[in-house]
């Protein structure tokens, strides 16, 4: 967990990774928030990915999540929130 900084005024606290990363080092990761709401850390993307997005504020930024990132989120989430393990769920 990481203490609140500056006028952010939020407590992130580490929820997942890629599973495949190594290690610590570049690595997307998911943080819950005590304001219930997420940090995504992931790979900065240029001004021509941002012109593709919709209603893109000023004050807002975006980045890529890999897929493996998204689906152990997903997975995890779903299991925490609602206790359904989704393990042996196929698409």
């Amino acid at each position: 967990m990481r203490q609140p900084h500056g006028d952010d005024g939020l407590t992130a606290t580490f929820f997942c990774k890629d599973p495949e990363s190594q290690g610590d080092i570049e690595c997307d990761a998911l943080y819950s928030t005590d304001r219930d709401s997420w940090i995504v850390q992931g790979k900065r993307r240029g001004p021509e990915v941002a012109a593709q997005l919709v209603a893109l504020g000023e004050d807002e930024t975006f980045l890529e999540i890999s897929g493996p990132t998204a689906e152990v989120f997903v997975r995890k989430y779903v299991r925490e929130r609602y206790g359904i393990d989704l393990s042996g769920a196929t698409a």
